[in-house]
């Protein structure tokens, strides 16, 4: 496991309970880990440190943890708004920071691991509360819920290099998005709260409510139905943040089973695919 204290970047093997310290700064402080949404990359070598420097200002730069190498800082002190996190792209190639203004509109800046400013992603929150990865064309994406014109709760695929827009599913009361299957890429999973009464009355919205749902991230549209949850919503932490295994053959999801404010349990269901085709 890559761990970080409030002053070191160390690796933690938990069967044997031994911790190797790798990045020990002393002109840097509270090292942060995105904070909560922090990522390395699909080869574990690069993350990205949040961190205070020696002037008191909120920085973030790209370490390689193999080369044991720093990046530039990047001044996400200076961004408008606040920190909400950072994380490394998939590929190690770009530093994905996410932003909230004070009206209450979350942005998005791309910057490379020298900290150029690539991209800023000035509409709401488009993607948000999704996962990256990488395209079948080798390009980082975020996968995520839109909540911006002009597809306004769609789930969308947003490019990193250039901010290109796929629609993937029609509005809906999706929540979540995972690409955590690394092993067969090229799909995403989608945790959807609502109700039948919510989805009927809004004609052309996607037909899932308290569902999980694979979809393909090439914009054909292609899903598989995976489980329905019977989670009723009530706070952030009752909602199902579906997670699929690397080779997507399981989804781990979560569920009160209907009981508003009861206590969450955790479910997984096992996934059948067909033998690879030349889509895989």
């Amino acid at each position: 496991m890559i761990c970080l204290s409030r002053h070191a970047v160390f690796t933690w093997a938990p069967r044997s309970n031994a911790k190797t310290i790798v990045y020990a700064p002393t002109d840097y402080t509270n090292l942060q880990f995105g904070p909560y949404k922090g990522n390395p990359s699909r080869d574990g070598s690069h993350l990205v440190v949040v961190a205070t420097n020696t002037a008191g200002a909120l920085v973030a730069f790209a370490y390689d943890l193999s080369a044991r190498k720093k990046y530039p800082d990047v001044d996400i002190g200076d961004l408008p708004g606040t920190n909400a996190y950072c994380g490394i792209s998939p590929s190690a190639r770009y530093i994905y920071c996410f932003r909230r203004l004070g009206d209450g509109t979350e942005v998005t800046h791309i910057f490379t691991l020298n900290g150029v400013q690539i991209q800023y992603w000035t509409e709401h929150h488009r993607p948000g509360h999704g996962d990256m990865t990488i395209d079948e064309d080798g390009s980082d994406v975020y996968v995520g819920i839109s909540k911006a014109d002009p597809d306004k709760w769609h789930v969308i695929k947003r490019r990193l290099e250039d901010g290109r827009v796929t629609d993937l599913l029609p509005a809906g009361y999706g929540t979540h998005v995972s690409t955590r299957n690394i092993d067969r890429p090229g799909w995403a999973v989608v945790s959807y709260e609502g109700s039948y009464s919510k989805v009927a009355g809004s004609p052309g919205y996607a037909p899932f409510y308290r569902e999980v749902v694979a979809v393909r991230i090439d914009g054909s549209g292609e899903i598989r139905r995976v489980a329905q949850t019977r989670n009723a919503k009530s706070d952030y932490y009752s909602e199902t943040h579906a997670s699929p295994s690397p080779d997507a053959s399981q989804v781990i999801w979560s569920s009160n089973w209907g009981d508003s404010g009861e206590p969450v349990s955790d479910y997984v269901s096992q996934l059948s695919w067909p033998q690879p085709s030349s889509r895989e």
